[in-house]
């Protein structure tokens, strides 16, 4: 690898392989809180890996947040376990669902980013979701997140 201001090295890469992959779907659901606002942040996503539905997952935070902060952490969160786990991200095609118009209207560049706080998580959240092959973000009902996180 080399810096942009540095010389290309002397050496073409291989050539890409003729053989295709095929993709990796991965949807991610989540969800984020706080007990009190700002106060005891929390927040539950939950992964499903080429259709297979993992158990969901729990996250504290702390102290002085805010229910939007939580629910931009948490996805935050979700999208960093999927970078860990996957070999190449260049194939996942990550979906995400979500019931906070907020975040899902922020992240799609449909709404205003007003605060600060805000804006520091999405541009933080744009720079993990390039590194994916593809990625969208829709907004769904309550209920959705209810049945598959339990709150």
């Amino acid at each position: 690898m080399y810096v942009a201001d540095e010389s290309p090295p002397a050496v073409a890469p291989p050539a890409e392989s003729a053989v295709s992959y095929p993709p990796v779907p991965i949807h991610i659901i989540f969800d984020g809180g706080s007990i009190g606002n700002p106060g005891q942040g929390y927040g539950s996503y939950q992964l499903s890996v080429r259709g297979k539905v993992e158990q969901p997952k729990r996250i504290q935070f702390g102290a002085g947040y805010t229910n939007n902060e939580a629910e931009y952490d948490t996805l935050i969160t979700a999208v960093e376990a999927v970078l860990r786990r996957a070999k190449d991200p260049k194939r996942v095609q990550l979906e995400i669902r979500g019931d906070s118009q907020l975040v899902i209207k922020q992240i799609k560049g449909e709404w205003k980013i007003k605060e600060p706080r805000m804006l520091e998580r999405v541009r933080r959240l744009h720079a993990l979701l390039q590194q994916f092959g593809s990625w969208n973000a829709e907004w769904h009902g309550r209920d959705n997140s209810v049945k598959a996180l339990g709150h």
